[in-house]
């Protein structure tokens, strides 16, 4: 093989999708690599790395709905530079907006049918980034809009349901630094952190009625080797729905 080519293969970050879909696949994932959605801007084929789903174990009909699954549309990064992310106080009705269902007749986010508007990582997170400071911006805005776009292009076209979690899995650095926006004094002491929240407000164009509409998203950002932990938060959100439906399933026997 020629040594430039072995070279771009040793450097690929192709190599961290590979690793990703292998440990997802070990955790109980069903993977599909390379998926491709529709850019509504461009209105060109994109590729989103990974699209890892699983039954979670709903029996039909539960919801009201058939089989539901939990989605993780995924873009892995090599970063090669250090990022810093400007945090700022997370906004509850953010976090509430952010939860994406698709194919519900009832309200998972009520508080009287589950704990999730209050327990959901999306709510219960301190802080939130909203902007971004390295060498690598486009790399980090392409990643973080690809996993939003492919979302929305996933619940229209595929008429799949379940809930959906926008997913950045890095690795190349040691972590992401945390910057407090208003108070910019202690840059020197600061220590990463491996992962992160990220909130953003996508507008877009509805495919069904033509007009834009704002969506707002919150993209969890995950170094590679915090994947299992990041797979368990999941498992126990997930439980809250599944201890609705046991509840949904009770009232039908019972009425």
């Amino acid at each position: 093989m020629d040594e430039k080519l072995k070279e771009i293969i040793l450097k690929s970050g192709n190599n961290l999708h590979t690793e990703v879909a292998q440990q997802l696949e070990y955790l109980g994932w069903d993977v599909e690599i390379s998926a491709y959605y529709n850019d509504d801007i461009t209105d060109k084929p994109r590729e989103i790395d990974i699209v890892a789903s699983r039954d979670v174990g709903i029996n039909p009909d539960k919801l009201g709905t058939s089989k539901f699954r939990v989605f993780l549309l995924i873009e892995c990064k090599y970063f090669k530079e250090q990022v810093a992310f400007r945090v700022y106080e997370n906004q509850k009705q953010d976090g509430l907006d952010a939860i994406i269902t698709h194919g519900f007749n009832q309200n998972i986010l009520d508080e009287r049918n589950t704990n999730l508007s209050t327990s959901h990582h999306y709510i219960s997170t301190a802080k939130v980034g909203k902007l971004y400071d390295s060498k690598d911006n486009n790399e980090i805005f392409q990643a973080l809009t690809g996993t939003a776009k492919s979302i929305l292009f996933f619940k229209e076209k595929r008429s799949v349901l379940g809930i959906f979690y926008p997913v950045v899995i890095y690795d190349g650095i040691s972590g992401l630094y945390e910057v407090n926006d208003d108070d910019l004094s202690k840059l020197d002491s600061l220590k990463p952190t491996e992962n992160l929240l990220f909130h953003l407000n996508y507008s877009y164009r509805n495919s069904t009625t033509n007009k834009f509409q704002t969506q707002s998203f919150f993209v969890d950002v995950i170094r590679k080797n915090r994947l299992e932990d990041f797979h368990n938060l999941i498992a126990r959100e997930i439980g809250e729905i599944k201890r609705f439906a046991d509840f949904i399933s009770r009232q039908k026997t019972i009425l």
